[in-house]
């Protein structure tokens, strides 16, 4: 009896007999997990060097080898296989394991058939020479090992010093910043650091608050815009990174900058174009970045953020109160300077001597009032940066003499010297700006110095600049006055208690100062020792004054022609 074997049913042998066809797509896949693991593997050995250093240990062999036999020529050498430590060992320094490999085989393959008989030969010296060699080579990849190794912790401990020293001058900015913007900027500054690539810092409003130099004036890419705008809606739904293409073909990163807070805003990174080496630039970049974002969670740069901006706001609001009340005041304060001086000539104040000082009194207080409100909308002016000058061609002499006409009631009966150079000087200035400026600093030299004591103004010409010193004998300076002089609002603890004024004076002076491309200077011997106040101009291009004022005789002359 015969049995058909193809008829007989065959669904239970598939699992006893396995496809060729199923093996072949592990054996690929485990073929080339293997291959990507060993290009990573020669890819770190070869690192720094590359084929440079393969390059370079094959020089090094032969360098090595030229000058042994040149040597052996003059005469017969001992063992020369340690002689090759010398170039395996910088091999390995300046370009890697794989550069020192190299050179310790090539050692070893040239003292064999160089320098040393056939150990082949079947003898107790053939053994030992193949035992020397063979040692040799042990010994020298470990040590291009040990040496490679060393190699990198030395630029890994390089790596984090730098790292220690930009977060510490990150720091510094950062305790430094005065806003938003200066925050922002420090961490722009940052984040462009470590990745070094350029960067877009936007705020958690979505408002752009630095971008990388290079970038310059150029326009923010649409898609970045949008990016940006998605990136801010999609955190509460855990969305991280965002990856656009801009018009010219750049890839951008766009994600936010910790993912546990939403102050620190959101970073678009510039990638460059697309390459085979894109993902892991990518990588690279999501990784430093969320390094960077734990950091300034560690710093505490939330809060500080949030504090930046409740003070930006609250001077905001501040600035915009004391402008409204400020030009409120100035309509009634008008009208009281202009009875006052109207009341002083009344025949019936004028022939009574106590309503006559009361009367003078008024004015007096009237037109202190009036330059406090002044001050006031000076420093709005200054904090809104609406100071544009003036520049015109002025005498030292002009606004000096007009600052201590604004300031007789305070100078009165006291004793003013005034020394100027008698040479013709000319400055480009804003006259009114530089008298009120000079102006403030008297009315600061008559409030905190004695009524009795004297106070002078010097100026002198000095190579490429003219100066202008007042000096008082008053209160001076301590270390603390020293560290706040200048900011605004700051007023003394010696003398807020005794003294009236805003604390605006010496701020709006410096202000006003700059803005003529001048500088302000203070020097004081310590406390009731006086102090001097130096304001410094800039002179035109030529130093000789007296031909500068006869060029701009002559372009006045030319101008009416």
């Amino acid at each position: 009896m015969s049995i058909d074997r193809s008829a007989l049913p065959l669904e239970g042998l598939d699992h006893r007999t396995p496809s060729r066809t199923g093996l072949r797509p592990q054996a690929r896949a485990l073929a080339k997990r293997y291959f990507d693991r060993a290009r990573i593997w020669v890819r770190r050995a070869m690192a720094p060097g590359g084929v440079t250093g393969i390059v370079m240990a094959v020089i090094f062999v032969v360098v090595t080898d030229a000058v042994l036999l040149l040597l052996r020529s003059v005469q017969e050498l001992p063992p020369v296989a340690l002689t090759f430590l010398i170039p395996i060992v910088v091999a390995a320094m300046r370009w890697g394991t794989l550069s020192a490999a190299v050179t310790a085989i090539g050692g070893a393959v040239t003292v064999t058939f160089v320098f040393y008989s056939a150990f082949y030969a079947i003898n107790s010296e053939g053994r030992s020479s193949f035992l020397g060699v063979f040692f040799f080579l042990v010994v020298a990849l470990v040590l291009s090992y040990l040496a490679a190794k060393t190699r990198r912790d030395a630029a890994r401990a390089l790596k984090r010093e730098n790292e220690v020293r930009d977060l510490y001058t990150f720091s510094q900015r950062i305790s430094a910043a005065h806003s938003p913007a200066d925050i922002f900027e420090a961490m722009r500054q940052h984040l462009g650091m470590l990745v070094g690539r350029n960067v877009l810092l936007f705020d958690s409003f979505g408002t752009l608050e630095a971008k990388s130099e290079r970038l310059g004036s150029v326009e923010i890419p649409k898609a970045v815009t949008e990016a940006v705008g998605k990136c801010r809606a999609a955190e509460a739904d855990g969305a991280k990174s965002i990856v656009v293409d801009d018009e010219r073909g750049n890839a951008w990163l766009v994600r936010p900058v910790s993912t546990n807070t939403a102050d620190f805003g959101v970073i678009a990174i510039d990638l460059g174009l697309r390459s085979e080496h894109f993902d892991d630039l990518l990588a690279r970049a999501v990784a430093v970045i969320s390094d960077a974002g734990l950091s300034l969670e560690r710093l505490g740069l939330a809060r500080t953020i949030a504090e930046a901006r409740t003070r930006a706001e609250t001077e905001q609001f501040r600035e915009a109160l004391i402008g409204s009340v400020s030009h409120e005041l100035r309509t009634p304060l008008s009208s009281i300077l202009g009875a006052s001086t109207v009341l002083s000539l009344a025949p019936e104040v004028t022939g009574n001597a106590r309503l006559k000082k009361l009367a003078a009194l008024i004015h007096q207080e009237s037109e202190r009032l009036n330059a406090e409100i002044q001050n006031i909308l000076d420093a709005s002016r200054i904090s809104s940066n609406g100071l544009l000058p003036k520049l015109e061609w002025a005498e030292p002499a002009d606004f000096v003499n007009a600052a201590l006409q604004r300031c007789r009631n305070r100078l009165e009966n006291r004793a003013v010297e005034v020394v100027l150079p008698d040479e013709l000087v000319l400055l480009r200035i804003d006259s009114v700006l530089m008298e009120r400026a000079l102006g403030q600093i008297l009315d600061n030299a008559a409030k905190y110095s004695p009524p009795d004591s004297a106070i002078s103004v010097r100026g002198q010409h000095e190579p490429g600049q003219f100066t202008i010193a007042v000096t008082d004998q008053g209160a001076g300076l301590d270390a603390d006055d020293r560290t706040l002089l200048g900011q605004k609002f700051f007023r003394g603890n010696r003398h807020a208690q005794v003294t009236s004024g805003l604390g605006l004076g010496f701020w709006i002076a410096s202000a006003f100062v700059a803005a003529n491309n001048g500088s302000i200077e203070v020097h004081s011997d310590g406390v009731s020792k006086g102090m001097t106040v130096t304001i410094r101009l800039p002179l035109p291009i030529r130093d000789n004054s007296r031909d500068t004022a006869a060029d701009a005789d002559q372009g006045e002359l030319q101008g009416l022609i």
